[in-house]
């Protein structure tokens, strides 16, 4: 796992833009409260800090018709995540205070399996109604695409 200042997020859109951990600290910030569960069942509601999703398409210039962002970790993990949820999520620097060892996507109302860990990417991307994104991902963790 990469140290979070040292991080960049390579952010897609119309352009692609690096934004490296000062320019991720120099973007508009929040904190929300947020519920991660686990594969285990286990739930943990934590004060995750970090950068609006939305904020972060705008700096790529995301196109109007995008649907879902594509999200990839250090890892190799890799999600689409809807854009009506993903712009109610952040990529998190930090958790209840404590600076993360790595940027992290969080989501409210979406699995723990889908709040990447060292995120390295994020991709506007359009999908077609007919076309489901879980063909196209991959969880390192579970040896397996969804």
């Amino acid at each position: 796992m990469t140290n979070v200042a040292e991080t960049a997020v390579l952010v897609q859109g119309d352009e692609s833009v690096h934004i490296g951990h000062p320019e991720l600290q120099a973007l508009p910030r929040e904190t929300k409260e947020i519920v991660v569960s686990c594969a285990s069942g286990l739930r943990h509601e934590s004060a995750w800090t970090g950068v609006r999703v939305g904020e972060l398409l705008a700096v790529a210039d995301a196109p109007p018709e995008t649907t879902h962002i594509a999200v990839t970790g250090a890892d190799g993990c890799h999600v689409y995540v809807e854009l009506a949820d993903a712009l109610s999520g952040l990529v998190a620097t930090e958790r209840d205070g404590e600076t993360l060892d790595s940027p992290r996507l969080v989501v409210p109302g979406i699995d723990g399996m889908r709040t990447v860990k060292d995120v390295v990417q994020l991709e506007a991307v359009a999908l077609a109604p007919d076309e489901d994104p879980r063909t196209y991902e991959h969880h390192p963790e579970r040896g397996e695409v969804s």
